[in-house]
């Protein structure tokens, strides 16, 4: 069954600028591409650290390397937890984002599942 799966990736990609050379297929550019003021990226870098701490530990718990080709049936494992952080963000995202801007941020998840579901 995909659909879970679906879901779960949304809440997979939300991350502050990965070193390139070390982000997975799960990390993006959100603060960058969000064209965010000073205090909108300081307020979005707390929101996007907690949501990555809470996001390591659902993988740690379900034996997902970020690393590695996403594992569909580990990612359906997780999808609960990994759904519930990921609408925590996005809760959190919509008090420091404008409309457009959280219209964007939206995207960018959607781009992020896309690219995971495509290197399944």
């Amino acid at each position: 069954m995909k659909f879970p799966a679906l879901l779960v990736l949304i809440s997979i990609g939300f991350f502050i600028q990965p070193d390139m050379a070390n982000a997975s297929i799960y990390d993006a550019n959100v603060i960058q591409r969000l064209h965010l003021s000073g205090s909108q990226k300081r307020e979005m870098q707390k929101v996007i650290a907690a949501s990555r701490v809470q996001r390591n530990r659902i993988f740690r718990k379900y034996g997902i390397n970020p690393n590695a080709k996403p594992d569909m049936s580990l990612l359906q494992r997780a999808s609960s937890e990994l759904m519930a952080n990921a609408a925590r963000e996005r809760a959190a995202a919509k008090k420091v984002l404008n409309t457009k801007q959280l219209r964007l941020y939206d995207e960018l998840m959607i781009e992020i599942r896309q690219r995971i579901m495509k290197a399944l």
